[in-house]
């Protein structure tokens, strides 16, 4: 069912002794490709007759003279429709987005690595004294968590942008051969201390938004030995939980878009976590378990030795296919393939069929862990040769990049892995400016075009100037489909709702990867004095 969303008119008669008229038109019903009718490209204003406090509008989108743009003010992975319209597009266009995280598990350090200068940008310590890093999550913002396996069981957040390294060092790292002290470095946002013996063998954000906006609002670690998920706070690192996993102790994880945590063990035990009521399920035993990955059909799979396992929730069986001969992790990418570390070499499958479809060697031993990047580009960590190998999914041809030593990596190191199971989700981002004088932000109303496995949240922050606005917190002003149009804007946004300029975020969800939502237009009503009717 298509959800429309038109605007409305904003009637306030004791302030203005009259009605401020937008016309905005939703879709036509089961329409997703035609623009919304109409729009004037100037600001669309109404005054009483005294020339006092009036509302006026500014607009964007097709038909307004204000063509929406993607590549403008951070938007991130969305694009433009034929008409002009806002839809869902590449996985991710940020900066974050090129990064791959290294945990280098002999030295206690953690690479951020450039995935398309192929360049190390900078190295982090992950913990006090030596502690073992191993498994990495990425959050659907870009930061990374890493689970220190022993010595120092523990958690520790980095951040991916430097415009969020909040930390309490004095400064960052710049490079691979800059390694600051425990402590010294900004860009390490919290750490964890788990408890002594429990070897946190296991690591995954999940897709749930935050109370505060943020997109994975938990992470979550597997304690081996003591077979229990922990539960944190993604922004604090507090803990919030324990799950009971036993039988099955915890070696990798992976999230899919149903909301379920999956996870298996190393000795073909298997469960998953319903996210949102905490309910664990053991599920049926794998073939084999050591790698773990999940598809966009929700489908989980695992590898390990000659073995590849697919499970089906929805027939709750398990398929078995022999690829290769020495397996570790896997990856899938969003083509349709399937691939494997293997020893010496990388193996590419095919997800339907299950069957080898190419053996790259890459010139290194102890091939361990696999990635997808959001350009589509394989990556395998080579743990006897301290290096991360890109590899052209097509051409097969093979990039270096040295890391630090022994990085026993496997998990998601991209943030790929998060999104391309947990749904598609992409942010666009609209810049108006108020009036002068005595003036203050009103109202916000938007067309958008949703099917049932599309959602839409709306997002809001003002400041004085471009370089404040770049740093406001965000205010939540509205979820669709449980709240659409129109929404009010100066309560939620408070005293900040009297600055001149405001940024609007709405950001797009489906869960589908042949669905999106289609945003047409957004107005953003301003009360100002003294205005000029049109």
């Amino acid at each position: 069912m298509i959800t429309r969303s038109i605007g409305c008119c904003l009637c306030l008669a004791s302030l203005l002794g009259g009605c401020s008229q937008s016309s905005l038109s939703g879709r036509r019903e089961g329409g997703t490709t035609g623009p919304a009718d109409g729009g004037d490209a100037r600001a669309v204003v109404r005054s009483d007759a005294g020339g006092n406090l009036a509302l006026s509008g500014t607009q964007a989108g097709p038909g307004t003279g204000t063509a929406f743009d993607p590549r403008a003010n951070g938007s991130d992975g969305v694009a433009l429709d034929p008409s002009g319209a806002i839809v869902l597009g590449p996985a991710s266009t940020s900066s974050s987005a090129s990064l791959i995280w290294v945990a280098n598990s002999d030295e206690g350090t953690i690479s951020k690595v450039d995935t398309r200068q192929l360049k190390e940008l900078a190295r982090y310590r992950t913990g006090p004294a030596l502690p073992d890093p191993s498994r990495t999550t990425v959050s659907l913002d870009g930061d990374v968590v890493v689970a220190n396996r022993h010595r120092v069981p523990s958690a520790t957040k980095i951040a991916a942008d430097p415009s969020r390294c909040t930390g309490s060092g004095r400064g960052s790292s710049t490079s691979g051969t800059d390694l600051r002290d425990w402590g010294d470095d900004r860009c390490v946002l919290w750490h964890t201390p788990l408890p002594d013996g429990s070897t946190p063998r296991a690591a995954a954000f999940d897709a749930e938004e935050g109370p505060r906006g943020e997109l994975s609002a938990h992470v979550w670690i597997g304690l081996y030995d003591h077979e229990k998920l922990v539960e944190l706070d993604a922004t604090t690192g507090a803990k919030l939980g324990e799950i009971d996993t036993s039988p099955v102790k915890p070696y990798g994880m992976a999230v899919d878009g149903a909301h379920n945590l999956w996870v298996v063990s190393n000795g073909k035990t298997a469960g998953k976590l319903h996210i949102p009521t905490r309910r664990w399920t053991q599920i049926k035993d794998p073939p084999c378990s050591y790698g773990i990955a999940v598809d966009p059909q929700g489908r989980v799979w695992t590898s390990r030795d000659d073995c590849v396992a697919r499970y089906s929730p929805t027939t709750d069986t398990w398929d078995r296919a022999s690829v290769g001969s020495d397996n570790k992790g896997l990856a899938i990418d969003a083509s349709g393939s399937v691939w494997i570390a293997s020893g010496d070499r990388v193996i590419q499958a095919g997800m339907e069929t299950m069957t080898r479809t190419k053996s790259v060697p890459l010139g290194a031993s102890g091939v361990i862990g696999m990635a997808v990047d959001f350009d589509g580009m394989i990556w395998a960590i080579s743990q006897d040769d301290d290096a991360a190998i890109r590899i052209h999914p097509t051409t097969y041809a093979t990039d270096q990049v040295p890391v630090g030593r022994g990085p026993y990596t496997y998990s998601d190191m991209t943030g790929f892995q998060l999104r391309n199971a947990a749904g598609r989700l992409g942010s666009y981002r609209q810049t108006f400016t108020g009036c002068t004088g005595e003036a203050r932000w009103e109202r916000l109303s938007w067309t958008v075009a949703l099917t049932a496995a599309t959602s839409l949240e709306v997002r809001a922050r003002t400041a004085d100037d471009a370089a404040g606005l770049a740093t406001a917190p965000w205010v939540l002003i509205a979820k669709q489909p449980t709240q659409g149009p129109p929404a009010d804007l100066a309560l939620p946004l408070g005293a900040s709702a009297t600055k001149p300029l405001l940024q609007v975020e709405l950001r797009l969800r489906s869960s589908k990867a042949s669905e999106t939502p289609i945003l047409s237009r957004i107005e953003a009503q301003r009360r100002c004095p003294g205005a000029v009717v049109y």
